[in-house]
């Protein structure tokens, strides 16, 4: 009889706690292991008294929202040279069951590229955050010099006030070259008369910002252009949209050029002297 009662009691304790810890209310840590904790002691209880398992399902406990979200985490830019000068953003979306509010802090380890290893990021619309109270914080950082290059880890961790913790990371490229993608020329092939106007446009990336890219550049020496050719990213001679990372410049094929085909070397330059070199060609006919 004694274990009978007590095994109701049992039974009524944990259908009691199971809809405590199944409820969309936030605990804090303390308060989900008292309840984890007393679930568990009463399935042991029922245990020793029966041989079998009632069935209890303590999964029931992933339905409570504890703890908060990140949406995602992002560098920006993704690529950004050592020169500790660029700006990078890193920035992270958050939310919390509590609300915003219940956001304690989000903080990031930047030591893989020579900085802090806890760096509070910010919802205030300062220090390059662009909107105060938005679930979306940033902080401003910039690579050294003594970093080298290659893939560096940024982990980021959100807490709110009940106590509990999110962790997500993104990655920071750390390069010192731009980068020449694509050349072509319009048309594909020139006429050698000293007057059809040939397109030249190169795309061209750069580790940190686009307007870093000091110059852009083409060697049409082999075709009797001895002057390096400037390409440019400003909407202006041939180039059709500024700003897009599509360089262009527009010439003429001297009419004293042979029929042939010709090498032209394409190359760019940036503020962190990083270079870089593309190879094409160009078939003049006559």
């Amino acid at each position: 009889m004694k274990k009978l009662i007590l095994l109701l009691l049992i039974i009524i304790s944990a259908a009691a706690f199971a809809e405590e810890i199944s409820s969309e209310q936030a605990l804090t840590k303390e308060e989900a292991i008292k309840l984890l904790s007393a679930t568990d002691f009463m399935k042991n209880k029922i245990g020793q008294l029966l041989s079998w398992t009632i069935g209890y399902d303590i999964s029931k406990v992933n339905k409570v929202k504890l703890t908060p979200t990140i949406n995602y985490i992002k560098a920006l830019p993704r690529k950004a040279p050592p020169d500790g000068r660029t700006v990078v953003d890193i920035v992270a979306s958050v939310e919390d069951p509590g609300g915003l509010g219940n956001i304690s802090g989000v903080r990031a380890d930047l030591s893989s590229i020579g900085r802090l290893a806890n760096v509070v990021l910010v919802d205030n619309g300062l220090f390059g955050d662009e909107k105060a109270g938005d679930g979306i914080y940033t902080l401003q950082t910039s690579v050294p010099s003594r970093i080298e290059k290659g893939s560096k880890e940024i982990p980021v961790a959100v807490a709110n006030k009940k106590g509990w913790l999110a962790i997500g990371k993104t990655n920071l490229d750390v390069a010192k070259n731009p980068v020449i993608i694509e050349a072509k020329f319009y048309p594909d092939e020139a006429v050698a008369n000293g007057q059809n106007i040939v397109t030249l446009i190169a795309i061209v990336s750069n580790p940190g910002r686009l307007e870093d890219l000091e110059l852009v550049t083409a060697d049409l020496s082999k075709m009797g252009i001895n002057d390096p050719v400037i390409l440019n990213d400003l909407g202006i001679d041939g180039d059709s949209r500024a700003g897009d990372g599509v360089f262009s410049a527009q010439f003429v094929v001297p009419g004293f050029v042979a029929a042939g085909e010709y090498p032209i070397i394409i190359m760019a330059a940036n503020i962190s002297s990083g270079r870089a070199q593309y190879q094409t060609s160009l078939r003049v006919y006559r």
